[in-house]
């Protein structure tokens, strides 16, 4: 089949990671590309692809009409998962929203969820807190990757409830990091106060897997990473305050950390 759409190089990533054969809830569908694409590609059975605005819904109706798909896709206006009914989907994608804003339309309808066996996320911002909440809650992750659109780096993450690293075996890719960079706490370049809090902020907020996979895009990542903890110091140096001085040590040994991690291989 011939496709009617080319996704960017992030929604394709997604895109890549949906189990053959699913039935897909797309939330924040938008155009409702992805959807249609997975379906032209014979990826997806069916889907029901949901957007919280009155825009991208109208938007999504047209795409889908225009290429005869509403028996396949079904166009929803609503809220998160709300417009879902239990058992209905079993694969989910959620890309271009805040990793905050996820979890709480995940946490929103448990019901839905138990039916879910594989979600595709593409948070932007708060990625640590979404690993970190995803496998308390029992997910485990298969991959994670980052891609590269135009001049902006993305987070792509697949998780699954029977395959991937579960938390218990994640927790000891940060334990790895904390033996790797322990000689920076020993010569008193990071206070130890400090020490086991950051390794942990930083492998979350990067990624485990993608740590252990040292490619461009992660140096580029971990660079932009630096020059912004940086400007932040250079711009808390400004003020004599006590608690000030103590941010600035903190941050500080972030990038020590950081660098660590950069030169590590």
């Amino acid at each position: 089949m011939t496709l009617s759409i080319t996704l960017g190089p992030r929604l394709q990533t997604v895109a890549a990671f949906v189990p053959e054969g699913s039935k897909l809830g797309d939330i924040g569908t938008d155009h409702a590309y992805l959807p249609i694409v997975l379906y032209e590609t014979q990826r997806i059975t069916r889907a029901v692809a949901i957007d919280v605005h009155e825009g991208p819904y109208q938007s999504a109706l047209l795409a889908v009409k225009g290429r005869r798909l509403e028996d396949i896709i079904d166009v929803r206006l609503g809220d998160g998962l709300m417009p879902l009914t239990s058992g209905e989907v079993n694969v989910l994608t959620l890309a271009g929203m805040g990793g905050r804003t996820m979890l709480d339309i995940l946490a929103g309808r448990p019901e839905v969820m138990n039916s879910i066996t594989d979600l595709i996320v593409q948070p932007q911002g708060a990625e640590g807190a979404v690993r970190l909440t995803l496998l308390k809650d029992g997910w485990r992750l298969k991959a994670e990757c980052l891609v590269q659109e135009e001049d902006r780096l993305y987070v792509v993450m697949a998780y699954s409830r029977e395959m991937g690293w579960d938390e218990a075996e994640l927790l000891k890719k940060e334990e790895e990091w904390s033996r790797r960079l322990k000689s920076l706490q020993e010569k008193g370049i990071v206070p130890a106060a400090d020490f086991s809090n950051l390794v942990h902020k930083l492998v979350w907020h990067f990624g485990p897997l993608i740590l252990e996979n040292r490619t461009d895009l992660l140096n580029s990542c971990l660079s932009d990473y630096k020059t912004m903890l940086v400007r932040r110091v250079e711009q808390m140096k400004r003020s004599k305050s006590i608690e000030v001085e103590a941010k600035v040590q903190e941050v500080c040994s972030e990038v020590a950390l950081l660098e660590g991690m950069y030169t590590w291989q």
